[in-house]
C-alpha cells in the first residue's frame, strides 16, 4: 500500500484549500508592496536602481546627501548628451557604493574592539572596587573574592596594607588583617614571611580573645605552652618599617603592571585592526572591483570630455598650415646648410688635390712613350697644366 497521499481531494478539503488560497496571495496595497519588496534586503549591494532611494532609507543613509553627490559630480564633468549624463550618473552610484563599504569597514572594527573595550570597562570597574582608603577598617569584615587580574589584586592588597599600617600605628591587631594580607599573596618572600609572622605574633599578644580571661583556662594554657611570647618594641619598629617597604614594594609593581596592561590593550587594538576571515576578504575583494569600475568610468568621462573639447575647436586656415610648412622647410633648409668655416676652407681642399692629381700624371708620363717613340710627357704636363690653369682661371673669375 503506497503510503502517498490520493491525488483525488473531497470537495470538502479542496474548498478550505482553495480559502486557505486566499489568505496567501501576498500584499495587495501599494504600500504593502512597497514594504515587502524590501525583505530581502541585507546589503544594497544588489538593489535594482529604482528601489535605491528606498534601499537608503532602510539602511540608514540620507537619500539627500546621494543626489547632492550627483549634482557635484554633473558640474564637474559637464555631460553633453545622453550618454555622458548615464556615465556621471553611474560614477555616483559607485562612488555611492564604495562609501557603503568603507561603513561596512569601519563597522567590522568597531566590532571587532568591541570585547577589548568591555574587557577594559570591566577591569576599570573591578580596579574601582578594590580601592578603599585607611579610614575603612570595616572592609576587613567583609568577604570578597580574590581578583584573578594581577593589577586589581596588587591594588586591592596595597589598599589593605595601608589599612593595616593605619592600625599598627594605632596598635589595633584582629585577625582579619593576617588571613586577608596572606590570600592576596601569590608568592611570598623574606620579606612578606618576617612580615606576617610579626604581625601574627602582635595579633596573637593583643588582638581580642588572644588570650583566654578564665584563669584555670590561662593556667593550663601555660602549662601547655600555646601562650605565645610578648611581643617587644624593636619588634613593633621592625613591623612598621616592613609595612612601609612592602607599601613601597606593592606600589611600584601596581605602577608597572598598570604600564603592562596599557601595552597589552594597545597591541590587541592594533591586532584587531587587521580581522581576517571570509566576510573581510569578501569586503575587500568587493572595494577593489569599485575601484576598477570607478577608474575605467573615469577614463571613459575624460576621454569624452577631450573628444568634445578637440571638435568644437576651430580648425586652422589654410594660410596658416601654408606658413608653418614653409617656416619648417626654412629651418631644416639652414640646418644642412654648410658653415662659413666649411666654404673657407673648401677652395684650399680642391687646390690641394688638383696638384696632388698633377704631380701622379707628370709621374706616370715620363715612364710612358709615345707609339712613334717619343715621350708624352710634354703634352701631358702641358694638357695638365692647361686645365689646372684653366680651373684657377674660372675660379678667379
Amino acid at each position: 500500500m503506497s503510503l502517498r497521499n490520493s491525488p483525488n481531494l473531497s470537495p470538502e478539503l479542496l474548498a478550505a484549500k482553495r480559502a486557505g488560497a486566499l489568505l496567501s496571495t501576498g500584499p495587495r496595497t501599494p504600500e504593502g508592496k512597497q514594504n515587502s519588496k524590501l525583505n530581502a534586503l541585507k546589503y544594497g549591494f544588489y538593489a535594482a536602481p529604482e528601489n535605491d532611494l528606498e534601499a537608503m532609507r532602510a539602511l540608514g543613509e540620507n537619500p539627500a546627501e546621494f543626489e547632492a553627490m550627483q549634482r557635484e559630480l554633473a558640474a564637474a564633468y559637464a555631460p553633453g548628451d545622453a550618454f555622458s549624463a548615464s556615465q556621471v550618473n553611474d560614477l555616483g552610484r559607485l562612488y555611492w557604493r564604495r562609501r557603503r563599504l568603507e561603513r561596512a569597514q569601519n563597522g567590522l572594527l568597531c566590532r571587532a574592539l568591541q570585547p577589548l573595550e568591555d574587557a577594559q570597562r570591566r577591569r576599570r570597574a573591578e580596579l574601582a572596587g578594590a580601592t578603599f582608603g585607611a579610614s575603612q577598617p570595616g572592609i576587613l569584615e567583609l568577604t570578597t573574592a580574590c581578583p584573578t587580574d594581577p593589577g586589581v589584586r596588587l591594588r586591592k592588597l596595597l589598599s589593605l596594607l595601608e589599612l593595616v599600617r593605619a592600625q599598627v600605628k594605632q596598635r589595633v591587631f584582629r585577625h582579619r588583617q593576617r588571613a586577608e594580607i596572606e590570600c592576596l599573596y601569590e608568592s611570598k618572600g623574606w620579606r612578606q614571611a618576617r612580615l606576617l609572622d610579626l604581625l601574627g605574633r602582635f595579633i596573637d599578644t593583643f588582638a581580642p580573645g588572644a588570650k583566654p580571661t578564665n584563669p584555670a583556662l590561662l593556667e593550663r594554657w601555660r602549662e601547655e605552652g600555646r601562650l605565645p611570647e610578648p611581643a617587644e618594641e624593636p619588634q613593633y619598629q621592625e613591623l612598621l618599617r616592613l609595612l612601609d617597604e612592602e607599601i613601597a614594594a606593592v606600589q611600584a609593581g601596581f605602577e608597572q603592571e598598570e604600564k603592562l596592561n596599557e601595552e597589552r590593550a594597545r597591541f590587541e587594538r592594533d591586532a584587531a585592526l587587521a580581522p581576517v576571515g571570509e566576510v573581510w576578504s569578501t569586503l575587500l575583494k568587493q572595494l577593489a572591483a569599485l575601484d576598477r569600475s570607478i577608474d575605467r568610468k573615469v577614463r571613459i568621462l575624460m576621454a569624452m570630455r577631450k573628444e568634445a573639447q578637440r571638435s568644437s575647436s576651430p580648425s586652422p586656415p589654410p594660410k596658416a598650415e601654408i606658413d608653418a610648412t614653409l617656416a619648417g622647410i626654412a629651418k631644416a633648409s639652414h640646418a644642412d646648410a654648410p658653415s662659413e668655416e666649411h666654404q673657407a676652407s673648401a677652395p684650399v681642399k680642391d687646390e690641394k688635390s688638383q696638384e696632388r692629381t698633377l704631380n701622379v700624371a707628370e709621374n706616370k708620363g715620363s715612364a710612358r712613350k709615345s707609339p712613334e717613340g717619343s715621350t708624352s710627357v710634354g703634352e701631358n704636363t702641358e694638357g695638365v697644366r692647361g686645365r689646372t690653369s684653366g680651373s684657377e682661371d674660372r675660379k678667379v673669375m
